[in-house]
Order: structure tokens, then C-alpha cells, then sequence
């Protein structure tokens, strides 16, 4: 063989041997959701941490961007995802079928607290209300109530 193809071929597999060890070593450093430490998702508050699914959504009949008692009750309408999973290194998973991986964070300004969920589309929801055992976001007029499953 020519030895000028046998050093291309030596060439090429050191770099594809260089190549490979790089990418198992970046995997290994990086954390599960990127951009997001887990620091970052304890500060966000440990309360929204769980598997939460969709009980019903009802809407701001009268536009003032409160759930109200009389407004607490189911429309017959299911809107955004059914099921959400959010962890402590602020991954998060949507639809409990299909189960979209993504990053969450929670913003807060002036006494309104966001909800950010990044990842294939980006999703912002206000946090209306958030116990124990619910979980409540509006979004344009609409309230979506969460039951924490886990």
C-alpha cells in the first residue's frame, strides 16, 4: 500500500477514536437539562417538584385575571398538556403519553410568578395558584387545574 494512504487512514482513526472519547466525556459532565443547574431549579421553590395531571380547565368569565369561587368549575374543554413532570434539575417531561423532554424555570416579577417550560415549542404560563395538592396556571383567559399524582 502507499504509504501516504496508510498514514490518512492512521490519521483518520486517531481523530475518530479522539472524536468519540470527547462526546462519552461531555455526556458525563453535563447535566440531565442543560442551561439549568440544580441549584437553579431549588431556588425556583421545591413545591412545583413532581408528576402533576390536568383535572380541568375554566375560564376568567368576567376578564379580571383571578379565579374566583364561581369560576372554579370544570368548562368540558382540556387545553395544553395533560401531564406534566417537573425534577429537581429543572428538566422537565410533558403529555404523559408521549412524554416531550424539556427545561423549566420560574420568573418572578412584581408578585407574578411565571412558569417557563423550553424545549421543541416554549410554553409561559402564570402561576394563578400552588399547594400541595394543586396545581393551577392561567394562560390567555383560561385556568388549567393540576392535581399533583406524585
Amino acid at each position: 500500500m502507499n504509504p501516504k494512504i496508510n498514514f490518512c487512514w492512521a490519521v483518520g482513526f486517531i481523530l475518530l477514536i479522539s472524536c468519540g472519547n470527547s462526546v462519552e466525556n461531555k455526556s458525563a459532565e453535563q447535566p440531565v437539562a442543560e442551561n439549568v443547574s440544580a441549584s437553579n431549579a431549588s431556588e425556583q421553590g421545591n413545591s412545583i417538584i413532581g408528576e402533576w395531571e390536568q383535572q380541568y380547565t375554566c375560564f376568567d368569565k368576567n376578564g379580571n385575571y383571578t379565579l374566583e369561587p364561581e369560576e372554579k368549575k370544570a368548562s368540558g374543554t382540556s387545553l395544553g398538556f395533560n401531564w406534566f413532570r417537573f425534577n429537581t434539575d429543572g428538566s422537565c417531561l410533558r403529555d404523559k403519553e408521549i412524554k416531550f423532554k424539556g427545561t423549566y424555570s420560574i420568573q418572578e416579577k412584581s408578585n407574578t410568578k411565571k412558569l417557563l417550560i423550553e424545549g421543541g415549542d416554549n410554553l409561559r404560563y402564570t402561576i394563578i395558584d400552588l399547594t400541595e395538592k394543586e396545581l393551577i396556571l392561567g394562560s390567555d383567559g383560561a385556568f388549567i387545574v393540576f392535581k399533583r399524582i406524585k
